[in-house]
């Protein structure tokens, strides 16, 4: 499966994290671009299952759970007042918001497991081990947005809901710095190229983040971007500097 397609859903996934509710109200305006490109991540899926398991199984059950996330996620999350509260969330009531909310964000990421478990049925080994920096993105994605009562949002005279509603256009733009040779690449063959290629990604994404005005919403993007590095021979060209462990008095 193609690194740059692997990095829009990791990169969506790191916003629906932090923006569930969004996501959910925006559903039903997706535009027909965004819905071309998912039935096509969607064909790649299917044809990876017939390969690897020799039926549609696989991939039937992995459909019919996805299409079960929204009632699970709904028995989680009070999402009708968690939309309302989100549009109106200001410096003046987020510690109510927060601690209010993000045990039931978390609680909900359990929705996914299911669908997670049959998409592994589905991946080669290298592609599992992306999808799991994928999974484990998501709490980590939760918990930093949780931390201090949602900090990351009230500084540096953030804008989230415009970042937000522009946040797929930013993973895709940045996404096209990975060419089409080291999108078929495996990342164990990562060389020097490859790996400033992922350094250019970060570099446009943490830009787009400057333009609209949070730029801290970078640490969302590194997430993703740190373990892949240290999974793939980048690790020996890209210096990291070390985070301390993420830590929420929210969840």
């Amino acid at each position: 499966m193609a690194f740059r397609k692997m990095l829009l859903v990791a990169l969506v996934g790191g916003l629906i994290s932090v923006s569930t509710a969004r996501v959910i109200d925006n559903n039903e305006s997706k535009s027909s671009e965004e819905s071309g490109e998912l039935a096509e991540f969607l064909g790649e899926v299917e044809s990876s299952c017939r390969k690897l398991t020799g039926s549609n199984e696989t991939y039937e059950m992995m459909v019919l759970n996805a299409a079960l996330v929204p009632l699970c996620v709904i028995s989680k999350l009070d999402i009708e007042s968690f939309s309302t509260d989100l549009d109106n969330l200001d410096e003046t009531n987020r510690t109510e918001f927060f601690p209010k909310y993000c045990p039931q964000l978390h609680d909900s990421l359990s929705c996914l497991e299911p669908v997670t478990a049959e998409l592994r049925k589905c991946l080669d080994p290298e592609e599992v081990e992306v999808l799991d920096v994928i999974v484990n993105m998501l709490p980590e994605g939760l918990n930093l947005a949780c931390k201090d009562n949602g900090q990351i949002f009230f500084m540096d005279d953030s804008d989230f809901n415009e970042c937000s509603d522009k946040f797929v256009g930013y993973v895709e733009k940045c996404a096209d710095k990975i060419s089409n040779t080291t999108d078929a690449m495996n990342l164990s063959s990562y060389g020097p190229k490859q790996c400033d290629e992922l350094s250019q990604v970060r570099e446009c994404f943490e830009q787009q983040m400057v333009e609209c005005k949070a730029p801290k919403l970078i640490e969302i993007f590194d997430l993703f971007y740190r373990p892949m590095v240290k999974a793939s021979p980048c690790k020996n060209l890209i210096t990291l500097t070390e985070l301390p462990e993420i830590e929420s008095n929210a969840i």
